[in-house]
């Protein structure tokens, strides 16, 4: 019996194929419109690759069609965690314990937020810290076990079975074998994404190109079309024709720039072969790269591999959802009714010599408020006559792009911007 989209889209997930789920289930939204489970799949999805705002609604979309139930309860109650509206987020653990006494997820994330709020007043800097390093994914909706490890312990598992046996044969015994050194999960992810070899011999191929906007993301150039078969994106349209050693060479660059741990300068060799005449298989592969770059956050005075104004304005794709660090003046301010704030940023101008450009900055309502007695109060404020330092993702928007504003950095006094330490 052939699987539907959705069942399709659920194997993906176990295997943690989330980037590849988004652009399979986005593509299929005019034929799941209504549907639970589509919302909820790609909710999870979202969630699961740092896309907090697609997660929310999506999550939302189901609940308007089914406003129960534990993947949905699981999924947006870490969402309200990271807003810091801590309250509505123990009642939504209180609500999946009503109906499961015996989900373990619940009464972890409830003795968590016990022990961060219990006397602590920085009870969001705790919180905020569990999504920085990661841990905050064990509160996540479960995905049951990765067929793949699975498939992977029990090809080891032969393996070793059959070094035993070779042993026992041979009759090679030592009183203190060697222990062989476990393999780094990174190292064996990046081997496992080198270019094979019929796609070194062949790495170019044509098609067309639609980038979609993802907010907070910059632009994704590999959605699926309309018309793609199940599981499968059509080929996108190069932006950049590049010869087929410039593709295998901006690849195995990312490869060894993401072993460095040089995400930034990784993402922008892999918009260069996304944006190519780079055949599908090769983009899929780029994607998975993606999607594994930037577990931890870059946060002021630690971005490796800062890109300048000039750089990106001659070429906003190349860029895209890379982080940068720019500093400037602030022009033009307007915040929301929900907190979200924007603004011109006048960058190169903070000592007020040189303006090299304005760009148009974003910034979330999570990033301008905080929780005070379970009040929301919006805590940012922008002073216009004070130079600013901006931490930012760029977001291609059309020919040009704007920055989706992670963090904001004003001098408490003077008319200078303090340097960093680590530079």
């Amino acid at each position: 019996m052939t699987q539907s989209v959705l069942q399709f889209a659920r194997k993906l997930m176990r295997r943690r194929k989330f980037s590849r789920v988004i652009h399979l289930l986005e593509s299929e939204k005019k034929h799941y419109n209504g549907s639970y489970e589509y919302y909820l799949a790609l909710g999870t999805s979202c969630l699961y690759v740092g896309d907090y705002g697609n997660a929310w609604n999506y999550y939302e979309d189901a609940r308007k069609i089914k406003p129960q139930g534990t993947e949905l309860y699981l999924g947006q109650a870490v969402l309200l965690l990271r807003r810091n509206e801590i309250e509505r987020a123990v009642n939504y653990y209180l609500d999946i314990q009503s109906k499961n006494p015996n989900n373990a997820i619940a009464a972890e994330a409830l003795e968590f937020i016990r022990k961060a709020t219990n006397g602590n007043s920085d009870s969001y800097d705790i919180i905020s810290a569990y999504f920085d390093s990661g841990k905050i994914e064990r509160f996540y909706p479960p995905l049951g076990i990765n067929p793949d490890l699975v498939r992977n312990c029990v090809l080891v598992g032969l393996l070793l079975g059959l070094c035993i046996s070779a042993g026992f044969v041979i009759g090679y015994f030592r009183s203190r074998p060697k222990v062989a050194k476990p393999v780094d999960p990174k190292v064996q992810f990046l081997e496992d994404m080198q270019l094979t070899e019929g796609e070194r011999l062949s790495p170019s191929q044509g098609g067309y190109y639609r980038p979609v906007a993802v907010p907070g993301q910059g632009m994704d150039a590999t959605v699926p079309q309309d018309g793609a078969a199940d599981g499968q994106s059509a080929m996108p349209e190069a932006v950049t024709q590049l010869s087929d050693a410039e593709i295998k060479s901006s690849y195995d660059k990312a490869l060894e720039l993401v072993l460095k741990e040089r995400d930034n300068a990784a993402h922008v060799e892999l918009n260069r072969v996304l944006r190519s005449n780079a055949t599908q298989s090769i983009k899929a592969k780029a994607n998975d790269l993606l999607s594994s770059l930037y577990k931890v956050q870059p946060a002021f005075g630690t971005l490796k591999d800062n890109f300048s104004y000039l750089q990106v304005v001659q070429d906003p794709g190349l860029y895209d959802g890379c982080y940068v660090e720019w500093k400037g003046r602030i022009a033009n301010p307007v915040q929301a009714e929900d907190g979200s704030i924007t603004f011109d940023l006048l960058e190169g101008y903070d000592t007020k010599i040189v303006l090299e450009g304005i760009v148009r900055v974003y910034i979330p309502e999570e990033r301008t408020r905080q929780s005070i007695d379970g009040t929301m109060v919006y805590m940012m404020k922008l002073d216009t006559e004070k130079p600013v330092r901006i931490l930012g993702r760029v977001t291609q928007v059309g020919d040009s792009f704007m920055l989706y504003g992670m963090s904001v950095n004003q001098p408490a006094k003077g008319d200078s911007l303090e340097e960093l330490s680590g530079r």
